[in-house]
């Protein structure tokens, strides 16, 4: 019993040990690896072959997307090199359709969406836009934003539930890395609700004051979830006061 007890001691503290040893080992080439890739999108330096070295597939993606983050539009372009090389679009394309597990498979398409694609690929984000669960169909959409403005807008369109305001959030995320440039006055005069919320929340964030006249239209006549977001917006670009009058709103 004693000698059982101390060799599964031993067997427990050197099992221990060769996982923290891994742990380390695998986090150092995860910290190399995004040394390399930031390197790389700042100036277009260093050997691409050698920016995942020692770093397996999955991990080489998150390192990727962890940079791809906090780039600018300029350096979009050398990050599509990284994608390019290591094939990491395909990969988990495939990876999300070959999927058993709908929480997998939703992982795999929001590390997708953050990268920036290529715009033949939107046919492959299709056929998840009809998937069972939410997250599945929402990661679906935001894939098509980052490859393809044009046709996200036309998605969108077409899209019967209603984005949420972290839904919008996540899209602009995509739109202010400069990868989805969109024209907001179509969204704002679209008469669609998931079209007019992206295009108020893009006039907010961006600061549009041309675009008052079509604001105060949806605090007129519009939804009531728009017309709260309408006055949110004229507020933030300016409008020192707001006044009720029998439902009307005077921004002055």
């Amino acid at each position: 019993m004693v000698i059982s007890a101390i060799l599964s001691l031993i067997f427990g503290g050197a099992l221990l040990f060769l996982l923290r040893y891994y742990s380390l080992r695998s986090a150092n080439a995860e910290s190399v690896a995004i040394e390399r890739i930031a390197a790389f999108a700042a100036k277009g330096s260093g050997d691409v072959a050698a920016i995942g070295r020692g770093v397996a597939i999955l991990p080489l993606i998150r390192c990727v997307v962890f940079v791809a983050d906090r780039t600018t539009e300029e350096s979009a372009e050398l990050i599509r090199i990284i994608v390019k090389y290591y094939h990491l679009e395909s990969y988990l394309i495939k990876r999300a359709r070959k999927s058993g597990s709908n929480a997998d498979k939703a992982y795999f398409l929001a590390l997708l969406a953050r990268l920036p694609l290529t715009a033949n690929s939107t046919a492959d984000f299709e056929v998840f836009l009809t998937d069972k669960r939410a997250d599945v169909r929402f990661y679906a959409l935001l894939c098509i934003f980052s490859a393809d403005s044009t046709r996200a807008v036309a998605t969108l369109s077409r899209r019967k539930e209603r984005l949420s305001r972290t839904d919008v959030a996540e899209i602009m995320t995509v739109i202010s890395r400069g990868l989805c440039p969109i024209p907001y006055t179509p969204l704002l005069i679209s008469g669609n609700y998931n079209l007019s919320l992206l295009g108020i929340t893009l006039v907010r964030r961006f600061g549009i004051r041309e675009c008052e006249s079509e604001l105060m239209r949806f605090v007129s006549y519009g939804d009531k979830d728009l017309r709260e977001d309408a006055i949110e917006t004229l507020l933030s670009l300016g409008a020192a006061e707001c006044e009720f009058e029998t439902e009307k709103i005077h921004v002055v």
